[in-house]
């Protein structure tokens, strides 16, 4: 959905990246369940998701070699077999793409909103599997628009929101045990609050030519980059924190690559390439 979330891969042993790489396969060969069109939505947020579920519930990864029906060249390759957390990751993958898309033609890009029909039998098996995260992301999104909607600007509110729901979608899935259940819960809302400031970044440029809302625009402040970056340093040392308390039982050293590298390099990624535009652009006046 975002990709704000995956590994810094030069520190992965080859094992890690090679399971990491099974995950990946294995979400969109459970994204099939929901109709082809539905790998669509593959995603490394979805993929985390379902590392990050798995860990914390101890689900052993069962991998296996399988061909690949979008890549049928490339002969069989290792993929973990659907444990339930993986099922749970690709129907959220399929739900909030539904709610992207809605979004995305919100915010001027009407062309999106008649990719809906492509998905439609893949989001009702999955608002049917899973009702109460269905709910949760339309209760979440709502809340959301409606802030986004009012007159008055709290940078704050926005993110807290946005990570809000993130939080409650992972904790509702139905493999997690009682007691992961809150600390996943805390990850989910930092690392949403994470994602929200990102990509409110990365849409600056285009978001001042629509008009959309736009946490550093709306709110006029002086330095979007210097503050987005102190902003997102802040949810991910938040994140980590809570991500400490968790007992993991498996996929521990994907994780940690993870929240400990990985969140960060993809933050610098973003940051570094926008300082670099707007030196570029400082540089033409």
């Amino acid at each position: 959905m975002f990709g704000y979330i995956s590994p810094f891969i030069p520190e992965l042993k080859v094992k890690d990246r090679d399971l990491y790489n099974a995950y990946y396969c294995g979400l969109c060969r459970a994204l099939s369940k929901y109709g082809f069109n539905s790998r669509l939505t593959l995603s490394y947020d979805a993929s985390f998701a379902a590392i990050l579920i798995a860990g914390a519930a101890g689900l052993e990864p069962d991998v296996r070699s399988r061909g690949c029906a979008v890549h049928p060249a490339r002969g069989k390759t290792p993929v973990v077999a659907d444990d339930g957390a993986l099922d749970f990751a690709s129907a959220l993958s399929v739900l909030l793409a539904k709610y992207k898309l809605i979004d995305d033609a919100r915010d001027g890009r009407p062309m999106r909103k008649g990719l809906l029909p492509a998905f439609r039998r893949g989001v009702k098996k999955a608002e049917t599997d899973y009702p109460e995260t269905a709910n949760i992301i339309k209760e979440g999104l709502d809340a959301l628009g409606a802030i986004e909607a009012a007159p008055e600007c709290d940078p704050d509110a926005a993110p807290n929101s946005f990570g809000e729901t993130l939080g409650l979608l992972l904790a509702s899935c139905p493999v997690l045990g009682d007691e992961a259940k809150p600390l996943v819960r805390e990850v989910g809302r930092k690392l949403g609050g994470y994602i929200y400031v990102l990509d409110a970044l990365d849409d600056m440029k285009a978001d001042g030519k629509r008009g959309n809302y736009n946490i550093f625009l709306r709110s006029k402040i002086a330095d979007p980059l210097a503050t987005g970056e102190a902003t997102a340093d802040m949810y991910i040392n938040a994140a980590v924190l809570a991500y400490d308390l968790l007992d993991i039982k498996v996929n521990k050293p994907i994780l940690d690559n993870i929240m400990y590298t990985g969140l960060g390099a993809r933050a610098a990624e973003v940051l570094d390439r926008l300082k670099a535009e707007r030196e570029e652009k400082e540089e033409t006046l």
